[in-house]
């Protein structure tokens, strides 16, 4: 046997072996090894074949409006559809409490009617106390200039009245002399939080709390 012959007969026993301890099947019990070719003499390495050449895709043109037609404008965020910013702003010795409409969940369903055993202890900890929350004017204001009463949502999706949630909005009553404006932007309302259920002409609850003596602040 030739040194190139031997060299071959090695090679497939090492390769037998390693897939027979991998849990594969061994090649000498599934088929016989192949014939050995005979060596070639002065046989030459054929050369690798010539990658195919890269061709570069240049990066596509954006398409401009054909004559006449306006460029498109980028969107634009509807503020009225922003969630209600976070109250940062400072509160001096005696202030008001900060909160947020979390706070006041009582985990009402839609079109439900109001049971005092709904109230948490939290919202029987700020029954009565100067607060500051943050949320939407109702749109229902939008046709009065000078408001001196509102309903504020927690946001713009919440419904005040049929196929609404009660407490996820509050009775606003301005301090007399106070006025606002209609606005699509969150606004900040400081009042006495009370416990005060308003029942709608469907016999639901439309809303749980009321904010009296209030203001709306910067």
């Amino acid at each position: 046997m030739s040194t190139i012959e031997r060299q071959w007969a090695i090679g497939l026993a090492l390769v037998a072996a390693a897939l027979a301890g991998c849990n594969h099947e061994s090649v000498a019990s599934s088929r016989s090894a192949p014939p050995i070719p005979a060596p070639v003499a002065d046989a030459q390495p054929t050369p690798p074949a010539p990658a195919p050449e890269t061709q570069q895709v240049a990066a596509a043109e954006p398409i401009a409006p054909a004559a006449g037609e306006p460029a498109p404008q980028p969107a634009t965020k509807d503020p009225s559809r922003t969630r209600a910013p976070a109250d940062r702003a400072p509160v001096g010795p005696g202030g008001p409490q900060k909160i947020t409409f979390d706070d006041l969940n009582l985990n009402m369903d839609k079109d439900m009617v109001f049971r005092p055993f709904l109230v948490t202890d939290r919202v029987k900890e700020l029954d009565g106390t100067r607060v500051r929350i943050t949320g939407f004017i109702h749109g229902g204001a939008a046709s009065t200039k000078q408001i001196h009463e509102f309903v504020l949502l927690k946001n713009t999706e919440c419904k005040f009245g049929a196929g609404g949630q009660a407490d996820h909005l509050a009775m606003v009553y301005l301090t007399k002399g106070e006025t606002s404006k209609y606005r699509l932007e969150a606004v900040k309302v400081e009042g006495t939080l009370k416990v005060k259920p308003y029942e709608g002409p469907d016999g639901n609850t439309w809303s749980v709390y009321d904010l009296t003596d209030a203001k709306v602040v910067p």
